[in-house]
């Protein structure tokens, strides 16, 4: 069976639950009968790593924000990133962003207004 993210939303509030379901309809069914939240988002889980995840070194960026452009569509798309390693500058997350990312379906041609923090 396959697993989702559902996100839940109502007033200020919004809550993430996991879970195995059918299928969508079905998820959307569950929540529907059982809660008052709105059914926000459902994004099925095709990856899930259970194995213990490293000790925490503190040896990194703690944050990137930037913006990254299509010159032709002109459309841009903020994008942040935690725990960025020291190794790595900003080359690094554009030539990764430009091999591995996407903005409606075009590719990503540049990035502007970069922040690191530490």
């Amino acid at each position: 069976m396959p697993k989702y993210k559902i996100q839940l939303k109502q007033g200020k509030r919004t809550l993430v639950d996991y879970g195995e379901f059918k299928s969508v309809s079905h998820v959307l069914e569950h929540y529907r009968t059982l809660t008052t939240m709105q059914v926000s988002e459902i994004c099925r889980v095709e990856f899930e790593d259970e194995s213990t995840p490293p000790v925490d070194d503190f040896n990194y960026y703690s944050l990137f924000k930037g913006i990254i452009k299509n010159k032709e569509s002109r459309k841009a798309k903020q994008v942040i990133f935690h725990n960025i390693k020291k190794t790595k500058g900003e080359n690094d997350i554009y030539n990764s962003c430009m091999q591995n990312m996407e903005i409606d379906g075009m590719n990503v041609d540049e990035i502007i207004a970069t922040l690191f923090k530490s």
